[in-house]
């Protein structure tokens, strides 16, 4: 009768167990969402200076950015940095710039940034990288 009951009580431990781990899946997603309309919204308030509105706004987005960073969600925006092969980046073109010397690769648009969720890689950068090619 004793085993029985074990069988049964592990049985929903088991059952449970496997609940839990069907929604860290559904937050993760929910998360990068978030965190990618926040970056987009905050990538839009330059735009917005000349409104008098903008620094309410600002505010509004840096308190969304403190609040995923203390959920555990980071977001990286590459743009600006050199780019070296090997980077954990999602290239969506490599574009020839004449204006950059030959051989130097820079990461200069940010299409998606990277999403880290509690330490863990939940999206990679998309990036465009400008490549130099020294013939102006």
């Amino acid at each position: 009768m004793k085993q029985r009951l074990k069988k049964k009580l592990l049985k929903k431990a088991q059952a449970a167990g496997q609940m839990q781990l069907a929604q860290p899946v559904e937050l993760t997603d929910a998360a990068k969402l978030f965190a990618l309309e926040c970056w987009r919204i905050k990538k839009l308030l330059p735009g917005l200076s000349d409104n008098k509105k903008y620094l309410v706004l600002t505010s509004s987005v840096d308190k969304l950015f403190e609040a995923l960073e203390n959920s555990g969600i980071e977001i990286e925006d590459p743009e600006g940095l050199p780019f070296r092969d090997g980077m954990t980046l999602d290239v969506a073109l490599f574009a020839d710039t004449p204006q950059l010397s030959e051989g130097t690769k820079v990461v200069t648009e940010t299409l998606a940034p990277t999403i880290y969720v509690k330490n863990k890689l939940v999206q990679p950068a998309r990036v465009i990288v400008s490549v130099g090619t020294g013939r102006e």
